[in-house]
């Protein structure tokens, strides 16, 4: 139980499904407010109850009930949304319950209108005030609204962007591995999902999912399937601050060398004997950035930096490379290593690999930048066009040269030959 301090900016999803109003706001937009601290985004509950008490005898809660009330769910049908009493209405407002209460032994609340006009000067104010804030309203969404935008002049970068966010199940796959390697000891469940311990992780790391958990976390974590998850549980999605957690912890380590071995289930570098090859094929993770120049609607032009990691692949030698479709390189992301490679002749093939970066490998690492520039260029040109917004000024030019991340040699596995010809 508490006042309208909790009406605003407190989460209570995780722990109630029903909200009872023991009291009848003038404003019905409050009552929205409180059921907004429960039924919300990460509410595990498909159906949020919502209770009001009123007294049946009493001519104010008559008057909230049946006329404010009825009066704000008319106009949140009619735009969509819910549109709350003007502020600068309040006067009126109390001028309008002080009339009834103290003049209107039984008032009518079936008129059309919000009460008499002719009766209370000052309803007429709060009626037309509130109704020209439901037109402002609805004139902002008509502006607003993105109705012209049709679906398939923006499928591919809707498409494109989903393939950058990557899948669920992908996102399940990493965080399971992750803590496997970190010695979390991830358990299936029978709901779904999985647990992992937090006792055994690299400390950095049990604190980072202490600090987004809390330290009264249960142990051992859950990890739900679904995109919300209860307070003190993390859920498989790569904005779950645990995670995220994760996501960084291995990245951090994968370039800091200090860090023991266990502790870094990545690395930058790497020889994969592995059967999903038939020849030696290097797989480069790059990073390319841009300045990418947005029009405003000012007439103004905003500058803003951005990033994109992608991978790509050749067949051969470093000095010759033989590059691959774009399909070809992602596939390498699942093969997985069939045989051990032996340490000195892995550190050799990749140091050749790292020299050949400032010769030819870079050069074709430059034109892939500035390929990526133009695609970047002609995405947002689709999606202004298909908005009607401005197109003067808007320009994607690469910064520097692309960072290469990562550098990962595939060879095939080892075959042993058998008969006359072994």
């Amino acid at each position: 139980m508490a006042t309208d301090c909790l009406s605003e900016g407190v989460n209570l999803q995780e722990s109630f499904d029903a909200v009872i109003h023991y009291d009848l706001a003038w404003n019905p937009t409050r009552h929205e407010q409180r059921e907004g601290r429960v039924d919300r985004f990460g509410q595990r509950t498909d159906t949020v109850k919502a209770l009001t008490l009123y007294g049946a005898d009493n001519p104010v809660d008559d008057i909230v009930l049946k006329v404010l009330l009825r009066k704000h769910e008319r106009i949140r049908r009619a735009t969509g949304i819910s549109v709350p009493v003007p502020q600068q209405a309040e006067s009126a407002m109390q001028a309008v319950f002080e009339q009834l209460i103290l003049n209107v032994e039984t008032p009518s609340f079936e008129q059309e209108g919000l009460f008499e006009r002719e009766q209370l000067p000052a309803a007429e104010q709060l009626e037309l005030a509130w109704e020209s804030s439901a037109e402002r309203e609805k004139a902002s969404r008509s502006l607003y609204a993105q109705n012209r935008i049709k679906k398939e002049d923006v499928a591919a970068e809707v498409a494109e962007i989903l393939a950058a966010l990557g899948t669920g199940e992908e996102v399940r796959e990493f965080t399971r591995r992750a803590l496997g390697a970190l010695r979390g000891a991830p358990a299936d469940r029978k709901q779904g999902g999985f647990t992992a311990h937090t006792d055994a992780l690299p400390q950095g790391l049990r604190d980072a999912v202490t600090a987004a958990l809390g330290s009264r976390h249960p142990s051992p974590v859950v990890f739900h399937d679904a995109p919300s998850a209860p307070r003190g549980e993390a859920a498989l999605t790569r904005t779950d601050p645990v995670v995220a957690a994760i996501a960084r912890f291995v990245l951090d380590t994968a370039l800091d060398e200090k860090f023991p071995a266990w502790q870094r289930p990545a690395r930058r570098c790497g020889v994969v004997r592995t059967s999903a090859v038939r020849r030696p094929t290097t797989m480069l993770l790059v990073r390319h950035r841009f300045q990418l120049s947005l029009p405003t609607r000012d007439g103004d032009v905003r500058t803003q930096l951005a990033e994109d990691a992608r991978v790509v692949a050749f067949h051969g030698r470093a000095e010759a490379p033989q590059w691959l479709p774009d399909e070809e390189a992602l596939a390498l992301l699942e093969a997985r290593a069939t045989g051990n490679s032996d340490p000195g002749f892995a550190t050799d093939h990749i140091a050749s690999i790292l020299a050949a970066l400032d010769t030819g490998l870079m050069d074709e690492l430059r034109l892939r930048s500035n390929a990526a520039a133009k695609e970047l260029e002609a995405s947002h040109h689709r999606v202004r066009t298909a908005a009607r917004a401005r197109l003067a000024g808007l320009k994607a030019v690469p910064q520097g040269d692309p960072d290469v991340l990562g550098v990962f040699l595939y060879r095939p596995a080892a075959t042993i030959q058998l008969g006359a010809d072994a």
